[in-house]
């Protein structure tokens, strides 16, 4: 990541790679959450800690998104959006400020 003067500064990347992964921490806990519920978040979501793994793996990242747009495809369909807002439960600026 870059500074305002166009500098690069390993200390921001971290900040962002830590910001991150407590962001997919707190996806999978929701995930796991809503598995045990909705048979949906459990068919269409890679098995694990998904959003996680997705911050290693290019093809994880590819599937994530695959299956976040086809959970809130699924979720309006059926006119449960809650659900699908429940995925990102705890992962605001506010939740989880950064320090970066």
């Amino acid at each position: 990541m870059n500074t305002s003067d166009g500098r690069y500064d390993p200390a921001r990347d971290a900040a962002a790679l830590t910001h991150e992964a407590a962001v997919a921490r707190v996806q999978d806990a929701n995930l796991a959450r809503l598995r045990r519920g909705d048979e949906d978040a459990d068919r269409l979501f890679p098995p694990g800690p998904a959003f996680t793994d997705a911050l290693v793996d290019g093809d994880a990242m590819r599937r994530i998104g695959v299956a976040t747009e086809a959970y809130g495809t699924a979720k309006h369909a059926v006119g449960r959006m809650d659900l699908f807002h429940r995925l990102f439960e705890g992962t605001g600026d506010d939740d989880i400020p950064w320090t970066g």
